[in-house]
């Protein structure tokens, strides 16, 4: 294995108390480590439900999954079909988990997971490269709360924290036997495929970047090229055949038509997305501050990449640039690049700063950033869980087995303080209701709608329900009209207080500014 020369006698190491902080002794920064961790998990604690946009469609999702074959209710909607598609990490690991857990704390233990994986694929990274354990590996817990957290793309992460596991494993057996890399290889390459498609597609990338780097260093003789390549793509083949299995019959359509680019300048903004918050001003002002410190520990060289490091962030880097906002149906495929590049740009860096105090300062301001982000996700995720609390006594509301139509405007759907856009979801999970717009894409989620109700779920279109209902804007077609009438409840959910037009029929049944429940017309008590 390959390592880097770095500061090794003690010189040029920042220190505390005499401990020199980029060679820590295990014992240390694994107290470290944890102290971070259980820091980091504060949140969780603080609410019923994380204040993250998908997180309560994933929830009745793995309620469905646990609960199908005991309930009747749910077999009359839903079905459960499993195949070898990605993004599957919560579907897999959390309904076993509810026999002995709730579905609350499963859900918090997956994200608990999900952070350990983030952090400690970074640190153990560094372990590799350069056989020692640092403090500045801790510097991922800056990345914890990011954008991507707060869309509740939760089963990515997951797969992130797992593909940064698997490249350091892949990069300290790099000696060992062929026949055992390969077969350690494949299984991780698998798990995290099944985890998440774009996860598996930047662990790919980052081992052949690794590879790739390596022979150009050594200037390795063609042959030599070719079967290290051979080597490094072949535990990648078992993943690319299952979503070869799946995609193709399910993408009968032409390609391009599951692509989207956005305007490029899109890229730049998308960078920033690792440090986004609820506050924008506060957020670029850390951003901006990381930023910079980082630029300038690299300019005066008190911190130094990894040469291992550089052809993986350069891939990843080129293909941030390529890739579209939309892939195979799939919205926000470059957005995930810009964590990946810089959780690869931590682990792969070593402090070695001249002067111990530079360390010291730096490494406290990257703390003190730490707490103060912490505690404004803290508070917030804190006042999210009492309007949550209140809201989750309307879907309590609801008889069990409701059918229940969903409006939203699609011009909403973003991320907010207190999200509400699958919040009527979890009538899935409380009532084994219903819900049209619960998750069930083919190529993503193993749950499919039992007969009618899948094409009743392809009819009720939330934007045109609210553009009739809050709007006043549009009439209702006679489709969506057919549609609505085998259902017997219908919810609004906004980002602003909202009141439904006159004359619709519609009897309250959970009034709050921001989420309602009516009972439609018609439809027994």
């Amino acid at each position: 294995m390959e390592i880097s020369p770095v500061a090794a006698n003690g010189d040029g190491v920042a220190g505390w108390g005499g401990i020199e902080l980029a060679d820590l002794p295990f014992r240390i920064f694994a107290a470290l480590f944890v102290a971070l961790l259980a820091v980091a998990c504060v949140p969780l604690v603080l609410t019923p439900l994380p204040a993250l946009v998908d997180y309560p469609n994933h929830l009745a999702r793995m309620h469905v999954i646990a609960n199908l074959s005991r309930s009747p209710l749910l077999r009359q909607y839903y079905a459960v079909v499993w195949r070898p598609v990605p993004d599957l990490a919560m579907d897999i690991l959390i309904p076993p988990l509810l026999r002995v857990v709730s579905l609350e704390t499963a859900g918090k233990l997956f994200l608990a997971v999900t952070y350990f994986l983030l952090t400690g694929g970074a640190a153990v990274l560094h372990r590799v490269l350069y056989r020692r354990w640092s403090a500045w590996s801790l510097v991922a817990f800056l990345l914890v709360y990011n954008r991507l957290l707060l869309w509740g793309l939760v089963n990515f992460l997951f797969g992130l924290g797992l593909a940064f596991w698997a490249f350091a494993g892949w990069i300290a057996w790099c000696e060992r036997r062929t026949v055992l890399r390969l077969a350690v290889g494949a299984v991780a390459a698998l798990a995290i495929y099944f985890s998440h498609l774009m996860a598996f597609g930047i662990y790919g990338a980052m081992v052949l970047g690794y590879e790739t780097g390596r022979l150009w260093r050594r200037r390795a003789a063609p042959d030599e090229v070719a079967s290290a390549l051979f080597v490094a793509l072949l535990p990648l083949l078992p993943a690319l055949a299952s979503f070869a299995a799946v995609f193709v019959p399910l993408h009968a359509a032409p390609f391009a038509s599951g692509v989207h680019f956005a305007r490029p300048a899109r890229k730049v903004d998308l960078l920033f997305s690792v440090f986004d918050l609820y506050n924008r001003p506060f957020d670029v002002a850390c951003f901006a501050l990381a930023l910079i410190a980082t630029a300038a520990a690299y300019w005066r060289r008190w911190l130094r990449l990894a040469p291992e490091i550089v052809a993986p962030l350069i891939l990843l880097a080129l293909l941030y640039v390529l890739v579209p906002d939309t892939l195979f149906g799939a919205t926000g495929a470059d957005r995930r690049l810009p964590l990946a590049m810089a959780l690869l740009l931590i682990g792969g860096s070593a402090w070695q700063a001249p002067v111990a105090p530079h360390g010291r300062v730096f490494l406290a301001a990257a703390l003190v950033m730490f707490a103060v982000r912490l505690g404004i996700v803290a508070a917030s995720w804190q006042a999210s869980g009492r309007v949550y609390a209140e809201l989750l006594a309307g879907l309590d509301a609801l008889p069990r087995g409701a059918r229940v139509a969903v409006a939203f405007s699609a011009a909403e759907v973003n991320v907010e303080a207190a999200p509400l856009l699958h919040f009527p979801v979890l009538a899935v999970a409380r009532r084994d209701a219903f819900v049209p717009t619960l998750f069930a894409y083919a190529t993503q989620q193993p749950i499919t709608f039992n007969g009618e109700y899948g094409a009743l779920a392809g009819r009720l279109s939330a934007d045109a329900l609210w553009r009739f209902y809050i709007a006043g804007d549009t009439p209702m077609e006679p489709a969506l009209a057919h549609a609505l009438a085998r259902c017997g409840y219908i919810t609004f959910a906004g980002r602003q207080p909202f009141v439904p037009r006159t004359g619709t029929g519609l009897i309250p049944v959970f009034v709050s500014p921001r989420f309602q429940i009516y009972r439609l017309p018609g439809t027994p008590l």
